[in-house]
């Protein structure tokens, strides 16, 4: 029987990320090959991943990846048990891997970003993988790719747990690029739910004319004005909430974010966004 040493031990665990016990047994039952060693320390995390798929994946972290030249970015939520395990170096790195895996990938949905190669395994597996290694089931919830001509503003809150990255077309550049972090920001800390009002569909926008509507006369409005209160409403309290472009800057509350971007450059276009905070895919 090969002879299994700590430094054996601790040269497994630094080339797989398994635990202590689970490299000494791995190391032992392969009589110290380590080729063999790896295989089934894999065959393990599988099994494990099988046991805790059922299991409710209620936190995570939300992964954001730049490309060098900024034009790509890659989001993802991904998912786990437990807030301890979200705050794990380990789980840390697999959100970063697979924001990077997003950016730099052409997968459409989750099935196809699973079946893609990283590494000398696909992402599946090294999701399988990561189960093993934290112990708890880890779900991909979803995930977004921006490729831009313009320029990408990207913001992760410092719990990680909510991100956002804003598209900016017609301008380029360190004025431009700082306009498109300010938004990414404001997009967290607000969230607004469209660029602009024009987005907003006429079916969504017609019932929160009617809610309007109901409580001016609840509050005795007379009838001939409760329209035209309505529509102040919308515009004082409706648009605000929900669109981008009508919302004060969280950092200067007189101006509002279509000024701030029309004073950047009278070309400048927010073309979209995302925001993505754990918890809340549909």
């Amino acid at each position: 029987m090969a002879t299994i040493n700590a430094a054996d031990v601790k040269k497994l665990r630094e080339m797989t990320s398994a635990g202590i016990m689970d490299c000494k047994s791995a190391l032992t039952e392969s009589g110290g090959d380590f080729d063999k060693a790896v295989a089934l320390l894999r065959e393990k995390s599988l099994a494990s991943a099988v046991k805790k798929a059922d299991r409710a994946t209620a936190e995570g972290l939300v992964g954001v990846h730049v490309s060098d030249d900024g034009k790509r970015a890659g989001i993802i939520e991904v998912n786990c048990e437990t807030d301890f395990v979200a705050r794990n170096d380990k789980f840390q790195e697999l959100a970063r891997d697979l924001a990077q895996q997003v950016e730099q990938g052409s997968a459409g949905d989750v099935a196809a970003l699973l079946q893609q190669p990283l590494g000398d395994k696909n992402v599946d597996a090294f999701v399988r993988e990561a189960i093993g290694t934290v112990g708890e089931n880890i779900q991909i919830a979803r995930f977004e790719k921006f490729e831009t001509s313009g320029e990408l503003g990207i913001y992760t809150h410092t719990d990680g747990k909510q991100a956002a990255v804003v598209e900016i077309l017609g301008g380029s550049g360190e004025q431009v690029q700082q306009l498109a972090r300010d938004l990414a920001m404001q997009v967290v800390a607000m969230r607004p739910q469209y660029v602009s009002r024009d987005e907003v569909p006429a079916v969504v926008l017609e019932g929160e004319r009617r809610i309007y509507e109901q409580q001016a006369a609840q509050e005795g409005k007379p009838e001939a004005i409760q329209t035209k209160i309505a529509e102040g409403r919308l515009n004082k309290e409706f648009y605000q909430a929900v669109s981008l472009m009508d919302q004060p800057f969280i950092r200067e509350q007189k101006q509002t974010i279509a000024q701030m971007v029309k004073a950047a450059g009278s070309d400048l276009k927010v073309a979209r966004f995302v925001r993505y905070k754990v918890g809340e895919a549909s």
